[in-house]
């Protein structure tokens, strides 16, 4: 069974160790927190047998492989600690908030050969299949994506408190925080991109609150995202391609898919089932990695990972230079 150790207290770890605890592959052996009480009440509230930890030395010590979720702007140098122990690490979106960063990592994880991983989890849920093989099947020459989401911070941003996600060091706002999973589902079925036009409404702090984006792949497919942290959409999001067209919901989790054909004027819902906890996918594929040294999956992986930073930047970029 693999050790993981956490790195955070915030829900996406609960959500993570929740995870874990349905799995025969992997299990939680320690927690660290920089405030080791927030730690131990961690391992409490779900009755973990794990070791809290306020010192990186320890977790080294207990696990072979770290889940990584603190602010982004703390990715790159938490991540390459522990590639350079050898450790095995599981990387919360986005890998870090640079480019070459993210690519040294990369080397890294390939010289000590260690699975490498970003926690993006929408490639690796079961129904994900279905947008891929629409895509292999129909061409399409269209996507429209959008992902909209008030943040729970909201409050706090309306009285001028700077939460770590608005940081420009540590978070970078919407951009870094959201837009990677359009951008990023974008990659996964299109491929490399070719051309990025970015627009954006920003803090003074130059951290992301909405982004205008249209990306055209290598490929000739042309996508245009809208993404807030401020305000909540209701648009679908959709495919589109010669006399049909898939829509979908939820950009991040992939609901509701239907296939519209407009010969016939026919609309079919796709079903499917999920566990509760659609985290577990992404864990079963990072275990199978470890088990079987499954390097060439990584490889693949950390490719579409890589091509969507570099596209994040490059949207970054782009607003910046526009205003």
């Amino acid at each position: 069974m693999i050790k993981f150790g956490t790195i955070g207290t915030s829900k996406i770890v609960e959500d993570f160790i929740k995870a874990t605890l349905t799995s025969s592959l992997v299990k939680v052996s320690c927690c660290y927190s920089r405030d080791k009480t927030k730690a131990r009440e961690l391992i409490n509230k779900y009755s973990i047998y794990a070791t809290s930890a306020n010192k990186f030395e320890t977790l080294v010590d207990e696990v072979d492989a770290v889940y990584i979720a603190s602010p982004n702007g703390m990715h790159y140098e938490q991540a390459k600690y522990f590639l350079l122990q050898q450790k095995h690490v599981l990387l919360e979106k986005p890998l870090t908030l640079d480019y070459k960063q993210a690519i040294e990592l990369s080397e890294i994880a390939n010289k000590n050969k260690v699975i490498f991983m970003e926690a993006y989890k929408t490639i690796h849920l079961p129904q994900f299949r279905h947008l891929i093989e629409f895509t292999k099947s129909f061409q399409p020459f269209m996507v429209n994506l959008n992902l909209n989401k008030v943040t729970s911070r909201i409050n706090n941003l309306k009285n001028r408190i700077i939460d770590n996600i608005f940081d420009y060091n540590l978070g970078r706002g919407s951009t870094y925080d959201l837009l990677v999973y359009p951008v990023e589902l974008s990659v996964a079925l299109f491929g490399d991109v070719e051309i990025v036009k970015a627009l954006g409404q920003k803090l003074d702090n130059k951290s992301g609150l909405n982004d205008c984006v249209i990306l055209k792949h290598k490929s000739g497919v042309l996508v245009n995202i809208t993404c807030s942290k401020v305000s909540n959409g209701t648009i679908s999001n959709e495919i589109l391609s010669d006399g049909i067209t898939l829509s979908f919901e939820d950009v991040i989790n992939i609901k509701s898919i239907k296939i519209h054909k407009y010969d016939n004027n026919s609309v079919n819902e796709i079903d499917f089932q999920l566990e509760e906890n659609n985290l577990v996918y992404e864990i079963m594929v990072f275990a199978k990695m470890i088990n079987e040294n499954d390097f060439a999956l990584r490889d693949y992986l950390i490719k579409i990972s890589l091509e969507a930073l570099r596209t994040l930047n490059r949207v970054e970029e782009d607003q910046l230079n526009r205003g």
